[in-house]
């Protein structure tokens, strides 16, 4: 079976204020469109047809959209309520999936070559492989000791960061320690591959195209601005 792309759209994205009061947050339009359905068909496009979604918060809005979209016969749905962290998503719709699973988040929106993602991803030989971004800091990073001595000064340095995407393998996600699964948010996630990085099993996929992301609306009105160069931007390549 080919990987399954799964979507988690379950959370509230409180911090979009009264925005999300009406709708999910994956159901936000930028451009006149939801950013579910401009990552769903992004992923078509190249050549995936197979979606889990995991819903929670406003569940039904989340499958009419779908529908209305006409993307129901790639999607299936799992729910597992709306006080569940992502963890815990992953972890009850894993039966919907096949040896491994390409995990996103429903606010997301990349340009990640997913095929290449995956082939690295078994080629790693990992439980779970995250897509990481590089992101310059503005600012000099200071680190000192408990005298207050400066012991390192970098300045600038560009860090990599988690963008919300990663390749997972079942046979993991079956092992999940019991007391991970219902941490609350992303804890558990972050605590997840935590476990695999202290067994060596988490790996990385460098990438550094477009991207959209969004948690307030003040960075909704740039994403809303970024989908533009986004479009344009595959379009070039």
């Amino acid at each position: 079976m080919k990987a399954r792309i799964l979507i988690m759209c379950g959370g509230r994205g409180a911090r979009l204020g009264s925005i999300t009061k009406k709708f999910p947050k994956p159901l936000v339009k930028i451009g006149g469109t939801t950013i579910l359905e401009h990552k769903i068909r992004s992923y078509m496009l190249n050549g995936f047809r197979d979606f889990v979604i995991c819903v929670g918060y406003k569940a039904g809005s989340i499958k009419v959209a779908v529908k209305k979209a006409g993307l129901s016969a790639f999607c299936k749905f799992s729910d597992s309520g709306e006080p569940a962290g992502i963890l815990k998503r992953l972890y009850e719709a894993r039966d919907l999936f096949g040896g491994n699973v390409v995990l996103t988040y429903g606010d997301t929106f990349a340009k990640v070559d997913l095929k290449a993602f995956l082939k690295a991803h078994t080629k790693g030989g990992n439980d779970a492989t995250i897509v990481v971004a590089p992101i310059q800091n503005p600012f000099g990073l200071v680190e000192f000791d408990s005298k207050g001595k400066v012991i390192s000064f970098r300045e600038k340095p560009v860090l990599n960061y988690y963008i919300g995407y990663a390749a997972v393998n079942k046979s993991a996600v079956d092992k999940i320690p019991k007391h991970m699964i219902d941490m609350p948010d992303g804890k558990g996630l972050v605590k997840f591959y935590k476990h695999l990085m202290n067994k060596g099993r988490l790996g990385i996929f460098c990438y550094s195209g477009p991207q959209i992301t969004f948690n307030t609306e003040d960075e909704l009105r740039i994403a809303r601005r970024k989908i533009v160069s986004f479009y344009t931007s595959r379009e070039e390549t």
